[in-house]
């Protein structure tokens, strides 16, 4: 049953830059996700605030509403609880391996540069972009090396996840894949843990007698630049900024490819970029961005989109001199001409001299990390400097306690509250079913559900009205002949389909860590992988019913399919049932079975032992419940076979015994 619906081919590798987005313009995916981030970037776009006083109030408001959906808190009387891990000696200057408190028991890895001299000097906070060994990478070094011989007190931290914070100490970990995601089910992000990170550096900052009080600025480049952007909006400390190579249009962030870090779920339901910079507003703000990017989404074009809307706000302000860009003939990065300008940046706005164009800067020359390490092995490493791994499985228990101990729950707004994590939309009125030519006896449909069409293959059997509906998170053409013998022997009709950002619906070129820019870009559009999947198996159910009289359905749906075959059948009014096939029982992290996050981003499974992607990321997921909730609330439609693990390990059968009781306790909750 290997057989397209429709016969087009994916394109070939992209041309313009190695993360440039090109899928193929009769992708229904496509056609959703660009529709929908161009309609809700227009609805978004803000009114430039006229004075002070609109702008306040515009503050106040977006603010609340980025720290609701970012998930993560900041308290800044919290002790900074600093240690001290040794100091070397440069050339003009000291560096300081420390670790502070950033949340209650999770510190951060830091290094502190300082001038030689008498102080105080201005602070910078500098934040490194994706590289897998953090504060250590050859431009974060570079760029640290070139504040502090400039006269700044810098202070270069990892973010959460990398290198020395990383799930294994010392490891070289992309953070933003399988464990970044697993911070969404907690109720938390990646881009919110680097936020308050960043807020308690400026804290640090603060607190030195070598820095100038009320004299901080932030910069860094890519990641470190969308760290830059977030942290001068939510902290007014921040004096002056200067993001590179990170600012575009949150609608090219929809259309083309970035890491979760840089995920703002449900961002464009309510804003835009420009909305986030004009919090920046009205202090100096300096956009960088390179003319040869890679990725299409920082290109200069995009960035001007925004750069434009926020132009008005400090032309509104009577400040238009605080606001510039600046293009530099290099690629991504901050190289030398990004490093230039910044410092100029830096000297006219926190030292008073200069006109903010370019100066010359320090060139410096990369250390190996191991001679500034934090931590001289890994194996020294502190338990408070966890890993996103650790955090996770702390903070999930503590949600999962929480649901057990739990009185009772009311089903209707138990069920309100799943399809709210979901971002569940309603099932259109209408749903029509387009008919191809059969090939080799095999029915070829498409079910039209208004922004987006589910490709469907009937193999037909001679049970009048039974059907068996088989989904794999990969597509149709996953599903083994052997399954498709096994589910036809009894004589049921079985059908095919490729749910949402799977088979032929799928989204080409980098499919990082697996369904990681599929969930990603969902999120930034108010919807989620898990609630499309969810949503596209009842409407499957509705289509059997109605157009092909189906009496007797029944689902067989694995992996993370699987688990939205569960959410489905709670959450839909139609009788079916589920056998939920090597489905996690928990959304709880683990990683039992994966021994290291070192992988190539790039591979569908990226992950060493485990069988699942991100696309289990749900925000919210385990403060609502957990999957044993969702199998209470289905009323005995689901039956589960051999359920792991989040990271994929086969429960033993007491584990499942446990499972089972636990939903039976749960379904007795229920009022």
């Amino acid at each position: 049953m290997n057989i397209r619906v429709w016969n087009a081919d994916l394109p070939p590798f992209p041309r313009e830059g190695i993360f440039h987005l090109e899928p193929a313009d009769d992708c229904p995916v496509t056609r959703l996700l660009c529709t929908e981030a161009g309609r809700l970037s227009r609805l978004s776009q803000f009114e430039a605030p006229a004075d002070m006083a609109e702008l306040r109030a515009f503050k106040k408001k977006l603010r609340k509403k980025i720290w609701e959906k970012i998930g993560t808190v900041y308290d800044g009387s919290l002790p900074l609880d600093v240690k001290i891990y040794g100091k070397v000696q440069r050339d003009g200057y000291t560096i300081t391996r420390l670790t502070y408190q950033s949340r209650p028991g999770v510190h951060v890895t830091g290094l502190l540069y300082i001038p030689d001299g008498d102080g105080p000097f201005p602070g910078v906070m500098h934040m490194h972009g994706h590289s897998n060994v953090g504060k250590f990478g050859d431009r974060i070094q570079l760029t640290s090396q070139a504040l502090v011989k400039a006269g700044y007190v810098c202070l270069t931290v990892d973010a959460f996840g990398v290198y020395e914070r990383a799930c294994d100490c010392h490891a070289l970990e992309y953070h933003g894949g399988f464990p970044g995601g697993a911070l969404l089910n907690i109720g938390e992000s990646l881009m919110g843990e680097q936020i308050v990170d960043n807020m308690r550096g400026v804290d640090l900052l603060e607190s030195l007698d070598c820095v100038i009080p009320h004299c901080i600025g932030a910069t860094g480049a890519s990641g470190g630049g969308n760290q830059t952007m977030y942290l001068a909006a939510m902290d007014e400390r921040i004096k002056v900024a200067m993001p590179v190579v990170s600012v575009g249009s949150y609608e090219s962030y929809v259309n083309g490819v970035n890491c979760i870090c840089e995920l703002l779920p449900d961002g464009l339901t309510f804003t835009d970029e420009a909305g986030v910079l004009a919090l920046i507003a009205p202090r100096p703000l300096n956009i960088g961005n390179a003319l040869y990017d890679c990725n299409h989404t920082f290109s200069v074009g995009e960035m001007l989109k925004t750069y434009h809307l926020v132009e008005r706000v400090y032309w509104n302000l009577g400040v238009p001199e605080n606001l510039r860009y600046t293009v530099a003939n290099r690629v991504h990065g901050m190289h030398d001409q990004q490093r230039q300008a910044m410092i100029g940046w830096m000297d006219l706005h926190l030292k008073g001299i200069g006109s903010g164009n370019p100066v010359e800067s320090f060139e410096g020359v990369v250390e190996p990390p191991e001679a500034l390490r934090v931590f001289a092995s890994a194996k020294d490493r502190p338990a408070e400097v966890c890993g996103t791994d650790v955090y996770c499985i702390r903070q999930g228990k503590m949600l999962r306690e929480k649901m057990l101990a739990s009185g009772g729950f009311d089903r209707s707004s138990t069920l309100a509250g799943l399809a709210k994590v979901l971002r569940l939309r309603k099932l259109p009125a209408q749903m029509p079913l387009k008919r191809y030519k059969d090939v080799d006896g095999i029915g070829r449909y498409a079910l039209d559900q208004g922004d987006h069409l589910l490709p469907v293959l009937v193999k037909p059997g001679e049970a009048k009205g039974k059907f068996k509906l088989l989904l794999s998170p990969k597509g149709k053409a996953d599903v083994s002949g052997k399954w498709v013998a096994e589910a036809s022997a009894d004589g049921s009709t079985v059908v095919l389909c490729d749910l949402f950002g799977s088979g032929e619906t799928a989204r080409s070129n980098h499919l990082l860590a697996g369904f990681h820019q599929t969930l990603r870009q969902l999120l930034w559009i108010g919807r989620s992988l898990p609630g499309e999947w969810t949503l596209d198996i009842m409407a499957l159910v509705k289509m059997l019913k109605k157009d092909f009289k189906a009496a007797d359905i029944r689902i067989e749906a694995e992996k993370e399919v699987g688990l939205s075959a569960v959410f489905a059948a709670a959450l839909s009014k139609d009788d079916f049932t589920v056998k939920a096939i090597d489905v996690p029982g928990s959304l709880l992290f683990c990683r039992e079975s994966i021994p290291s996050f070192v992988n190539d981003p790039f591979k569908y499974w990226s992950l060493p032992g485990a069988l699942y992607t991100p696309a289990m990321s749900l925000p919210g997921f385990l403060k609502w419940g957990d999957v044993s909730l969702a199998a209470a609330l289905a009323e005995g439609k689901v039956e589960f076979v051999s359920p792991r693990a989040y990271d994929g390990t086969l429960w033993s059968a007491e584990r499942v015994k446990e499972f089972t009781a636990e939903v039976a306790a749960l379904a007795g909750k229920l009022k």
